[in-house]
């Protein structure tokens, strides 16, 4: 990510332009992401086939990704004029370099004239564009579209279709909260625990302590579960989870030390520690077990 970084127009034309003077392949993809909202994996996909027609660009892509559950890949692309234009280019400039261009042939093929594959594109696109990803690309190009919306049509629900319509999410608050930077990596959220999955994680690991006191723990998940947790529906649920828990560890018959497997939990056993302190883990509970 670009640190959060606002770059004008005319720095991000400028960063591809000078891409262009060695790869124009990648500096044409770079385009279609900032001009046309392009995603990733489109770019690694998508066919000559699936942009012309008897050698003119269409002004809308259809649908050409196996449908998932993101809204954009059963969504078509709207290509104005200038994005058409930049494509119409691209084509030639592929034709020049004696790329194939019939219907099957990669739009932006790799450097072997074959379709990329994902790891090779982040790969090539480090190499050129540095800390810009393919991500903050599109943040800043539907950032660029909807300075360019709200010009022409004002605060208006037009204005708002339109700018669903690029951004080809399914709700606009999704498209807002990527403006905002509170969606990364393609659209997908940074998880976070909530309280309860926190503690059925505590729970759970119970049984694999080494170097903390099982019951001194059991006793820091109950204080948690009396303070964090407010529905009492869920309070009821995980307080009977405990007590199986801790049934189940009393009943058990004391094994001897295996001190292979303790030097391999220790690491464990001070996050878990770490709570008990009182400190705050950040992200989820299994990015530190």
């Amino acid at each position: 990510m670009a640190d959060d970084k606002k770059y004008s127009q005319g720095e991000i034309l400028a960063i591809i332009k000078q891409v262009n003077q060695e790869n124009f392949i990648l500096a044409n993809a770079a385009r279609m992401v900032y001009f046309a909202g392009f995603h990733k994996n489109e770019i690694e996909n998508i066919k000559i086939k699936d942009v012309s027609r008897n050698t003119t660009v269409l002004s809308r892509i259809e649908p050409f990704l196996k449908k998932g559950r993101k809204a954009y890949t059963s969504l078509p692309i709207i290509l104005d004029a200038w994005p058409r234009r930049i494509l119409s280019e691209h084509i030639r400039q592929l034709k020049g370099g004696r790329y194939a261009i019939n219907d099957e042939a990669p739009l932006f093929p790799n450097p072997t004239k074959k379709s990329y594959n994902p790891k090779t594109l982040h790969r090539h696109f480090q190499e050129y564009f540095k800390d810009i990803t393919f991500d903050d690309l599109r943040k800043f190009g539907i950032e660029r579209e909807q300075r360019r919306l709200k010009a022409k049509y004002g605060n208006t629900q037009k204005y708002q279709d339109e700018l669903l319509k690029y951004s080809r999410h399914s709700r606009p608050s999704t498209t807002q909260q990527l403006i905002e930077g509170k969606v990364q990596r393609a659209g997908k959220r940074e998880k976070k625990d909530l309280p309860w999955e926190i503690i059925v994680g505590l729970i759970e690991w119970l049984p694999k302590l080494v170097m903390v006191p099982k019951d001194a723990f059991a006793q820091i998940i109950k204080e948690k579960i009396s303070t964090e947790i407010k529905n009492k529906d869920v309070k009821k649920s995980l307080e009977a989870l405990l007590n199986v828990y801790m049934q189940k560890l009393n009943s058990a018959c004391p094994k001897k030390p295996d001190f292979g497997r303790k030097r391999q939990t220790q690491a464990q056993d001070r996050t878990l520690s770490s709570l008990i302190r009182g400190d705050r883990i950040e992200g989820s509970l299994n990015d530190h077990l």
